[in-house]
This record gives C-alpha cells, structure tokens and sequence, in this order.
C-alpha cells in the first residue's frame, strides 16, 4: 500500500533549511521526524517544551510551527555561531528562547513536557539527565535511528545502548516507531 506524501512544509522550516544551507550544515532533523514534532508539540496546550543540540533551527522550527499560546520553547546549542543564527531566525517569538551553552546546565532549568533530543546529544550516554528533565507524562523524542530491520543481521546481536535504555527501562513506556524507510524514532513517555 503506497501512502500520498505530504509536501506541505511550513515557511519557518523554510527559513530554517534555507539558513542550515548558507551555514553548509547537514545536520538537521528529517521532515517526516519534523512532522512528528509539528503533530506532539501541537498537543501540548501548556507547559515548556525543550530541545539539545539546535543546530540551524530546523527541528526548532518544526516544533514552533505548531506551538501553541500557552506553551514555551526553549533550545540549547554549544556552538556560539548556531545559537547566533538560529535566535536571529526566532527573535519575533515571544515564547521561543534560544540558549547558547552545556546542555547539561539546560536540563536542570525546566522540567518538560516534551524533549527533542537528537542524534548529537548525548541521549545514549548520559540518559538519566534526560529522564530527570522529564516531568510526569512529559514525552522524550530520539531520531535518526537506523530501523532495525535495515542493521545487518550481524550486528543486531550486539549491544545498542541507545535501545536497550530507553526501551526498557521501567519508568518509562516507550515505543519505537517508523517514521520513514530509513528512519525510526523512540517515544519514551516518563511514568514512574
């Protein structure tokens, strides 16, 4: 069964891919992982929603593309030069701050909602920071993984730090879930 592709991208997204091409960045988050971030943070009526590692802002813009009134973002980024830009692309939005710094001091601030974490942060390595910034039923998100089905079979036996924590561990209920065919995401929602 084929699926109609949606091509509709929001033009802060546009703007975002635009200024992750003049910075000749190419780490940014998909579109079908954006569009997954575009339909959570849509959900979130209130409440502080975070984001480590901001890079150009694309994934940032995805989820800004659907924040609501009574929600805040706030994204952090180590490289002066990319927290420079992507505020400059942000700094109309009253509910968008942008922080350049340790994205180990960021997760202490806020407790989340939802937490974007993506494939240059240190989810796999430090993840109990991560579930510490998590409030009660507040949703992390992990992208660009390889899904399983594509590893060679060689290699699944071997150990997958990034999985085996975050699929397991008991105070979270998680799924891991196809967003493309070279692309899955974990969803970890923080229950206990």
């Amino acid at each position: 069964m084929a699926y109609r592709v949606i091509t509709q991208t929001p033009p802060l997204v546009k703007r975002a891919l635009n200024l992750a091409e003049q910075m000749h960045s190419s780490c940014y988050c998909s579109r079908e992982t954006g569009r997954l971030l575009q339909l959570l943070t849509s959900q979130l009526q209130s409440g502080v929603i975070g984001e480590v590692g901001t890079g150009c802002g694309v994934a940032s813009a995805w989820i800004v593309s659907a924040l609501l009134p009574g929600t805040s973002f706030f994204t952090v980024e180590g490289d002066p030069v990319g927290a420079a830009a992507a505020r400059a692309l942000f700094e109309h939005m009253l509910n968008v701050r942008v922080v350049q710094g340790n994205w180990r001091d960021f997760l202490t601030h806020w407790r989340f909602g939802l937490l974007y974490a993506g494939p240059g942060s240190a989810r796999a390595e430090e993840p109990e920071l991560f579930i510490d910034s998590l409030r009660i039923g507040g949703l992390i998100v992990l992208d660009g993984l390889t899904p399983l089905n594509q590893v060679p079979l060689e290699l699944r036996s071997g150990a997958d730090p990034l999985r085996d924590f975050w699929l397991n561990d008991p105070r979270l209920l998680s799924i891991e879930v196809l967003v493309s065919e070279s692309e899955s995401v974990i969803l970890a929602t923080l229950v206990a």
